[in-house]
């Protein structure tokens, strides 16, 4: 238990140094090689000082954004495959291909291990806890010997009584008994041959750190499920009503989330600072019919829009968050920088700009953009909060994520289902879900205090 602590703490700070140490120094390099000045004006680094300061949301921030950095390797330590699984001088390394796979989710990479390669019958994917328990008993294979050389032994009787009659019309008869003799007996000879390489440790894995995945079940354990916390039973927070254990559910769940909110954030708020700066910048019958356009758009009942489309087809994550962003994202923040647009177009050093002939999309973009980013910088956290909610919700009332997909949503509906036999069902998404939108709301409002202009343009 001090050991698996000691690894969790580990995680957990070289995530931190990948967030706040190695990810903005690749940031800026990679900035500065394609000629972009990353360098901070003197009141952004005000700002950035300010928000240290405000303790709550800085310290929210730390946690939020190494919990989520982490996260995005959870393939790594919660997985039922191994990073490493070794067989009769083959080497394999599925956690590692798992997550290259779903990292470069537009590359096919292979991380199928079949089962007749690592010692075991079938051509179906390995059985990863079976083989880690017959690693430490090589005998568990003797069971599945005996019931392999009986199906060897009645395939070889019924293929000897046909195999006089292998000519005329019994010839496909006899090559389909052929063809099961076969098989029986290259699985016979494949599981003594494993028996033998388990017993002289030529097999061996290196787990993950918490070794199940969304979609095992805890069938390891007795009794019917759900199963309660147990940390006797290594099942820190239950098992859901299916069998999935609800910690490793609440880690993907977490990922997913957070994955969902900043992607519709990012994008929606990007197309709604062009689309409210395009408005501001260019008034008139531009600023007019797009206005009218966002005030009729934003008068469709998103979320029930959602509802009916996920009524006739299962949306995908980025299916979903594409109707998220179209429909609603990227409205609110056209009016806050649309207004700001116009107050900084009428300052002097835009008409500046306009008269010594810088073209519009420079002035937009280089002069005027980066003093309109306050209100994008402040709501953006609320936008967070809101899409994790919305996703939340959906999937809650069953027009979300596919079935199967680990959410919290679905975790809060079976925990509705069950509160009065397994109230942890409940209990356990809500804390989660509620400490996440606490930690991003204080985000939000140090933002806010942080970006504050009046903070920075009163005398001292």
């Amino acid at each position: 238990m001090i050991v698996k602590l000691l690894f969790i703490l580990l995680i957990l700070a070289a995530g931190h140094l990948l967030t706040h140490k190695a990810v903005p120094w690749l940031f800026v390099r990679v900035g500065r090689r394609l000629g972009l000045g990353m360098r901070m004006t003197p009141i952004t680094r005000k700002r950035i000082a300010r928000f240290k300061r405000i303790r709550r949301g800085y310290w929210s921030y730390i946690a939020i954004s190494t919990l989520f950095v982490t996260s995005l390797f959870l393939e790594l330590f919660v997985n039922e495959k191994p990073l490493i699984i070794h067989y009769d001088g083959k080497t394999a390394f599925p956690a590692i291909a798992d997550w290259v796979d779903k990292a470069l989710f537009f590359v096919n990479i292979p991380s199928f291990q079949k089962k007749s390669d690592f010692g075991q019958a079938g051509a179906s994917g390995v059985d990863y806890r079976l083989f880690a328990k017959t690693c430490k008993n090589p005998s568990l294979l003797d069971g599945e010997i005996e019931k392999a050389a009986k199906k060897a032994e009645s395939t070889k009787k019924r293929f000897e009584r046909v195999e006089p009659r292998k000519t005329g019309f019994q010839k496909a008869n006899y090559e389909r008994y052929k063809r099961r003799y076969e098989n029986a007996a290259a699985e016979l000879a494949e599981l003594e041959r494993g028996r033998k390489v388990f017993s002289e440790g030529g097999a061996w894995l290196v787990p993950t750190l918490y070794p199940f995945s969304p979609d095992s079940l805890r069938d390891d354990l007795h009794g019917s499920w759900p199963l309660g916390p147990s940390l006797a039973h290594g099942l820190p927070l239950g098992t859901t009503v299916g069998g999935r254990d609800v910690l490793v559910m609440l880690l993907y769940g977490f990922r997913l989330s957070m994955a969902f909110a900043l992607l519709v954030a990012v994008v929606g708020f990007a197309f709604g600072v062009l689309v409210g700066g395009l408005q501001g910048y260019y008034g008139g019958w531009v600023d007019i019919l797009t206005q009218r356009f966002v005030e009729i758009w934003g008068s469709i009942p998103y979320l029930l829009t959602i509802m009916i489309i996920a009524s006739l087809v299962s949306p995908t994550f980025l299916v979903l968050a594409t109707f998220m962003i179209v429909l609603r994202s990227w409205l609110g923040i056209t009016y806050y920088v649309r207004g700001e647009f116009y107050r900084e177009k009428a300052k002097d050093y835009v008409q500046a700009a306009i008269g010594a002939g810088v073209s519009d999309w420079r002035i937009i973009t280089r002069h005027i953009l980066p003093n309109s980013l306050v209100p994008v910088v402040t709501f953006a956290p609320f936008g967070i909060v809101a899409y994790i909610g919305a996703l939340v919700s959906l999937d809650y009332l069953g027009f979300g994520l596919p079935p199967g997909t680990p959410s919290w949503g679905a975790l809060l509906r079976q925990g509705m289902q069950n509160v009065k036999f397994h109230p942890y069902l409940v209990i356990v998404p809500v804390i989660a879900l509620a400490a996440t939108l606490y930690a991003v709301v204080m985000i939000g409002e140090a933002v806010r205090e942080a970006f504050d202009p009046k903070v920075f343009s009163r005398l001292q």
